[in-house]
């Protein structure tokens, strides 16, 4: 099976965009195009200026920016909480050192067996 496909050649396609992107013939078009232009600047003049746009969006942005400030607040209290429940666990769960175990390494004397009982933790 072959495809036979129609393609238009280079002058056809121009031709084509030319005629679909001409300027109008009717001579009233630019002149009715200036007055919808130059009413759409008068209105533009006492109309709303870009920044009332940003009034606008100002309160969302305030709730959006709190909600984000309290999620943060809240993160940052559960990793301090979570640091403190660490740092407790950690101290409550070091077995203390046996005197008996460091009296038995100590083969010499008592000081020696008090030194190295120090030296040990």
């Amino acid at each position: 099976m072959t495809d036979h496909r129609w393609t238009p050649s280079e002058y056809e396609v121009t031709e084509s965009l030319r005629a679909h992107y001409a300027a109008p013939s009717d001579p009233g078009y630019w002149s009715a195009l200036e007055a919808r232009i130059l009413a759409h600047v008068a209105r533009g003049a006492h109309a709303e200026r870009w920044w009332s746009a940003l009034a606008e969006m100002a309160r969302p942005a305030l709730a959006a920016a709190a909600i984000l400030v309290l999620v943060a607040g809240a993160a940052v209290v559960h990793t301090q909480r979570l640091e403190a429940r660490n740092a407790y666990a950690s101290v409550i769960s070091a077995a203390p050192p046996s005197v008996e175990t460091a009296a038995r390494t100590s083969s010499v004397a008592d000081g020696d067996a008090t030194l190295d009982y120090m030296l040990s933790h």
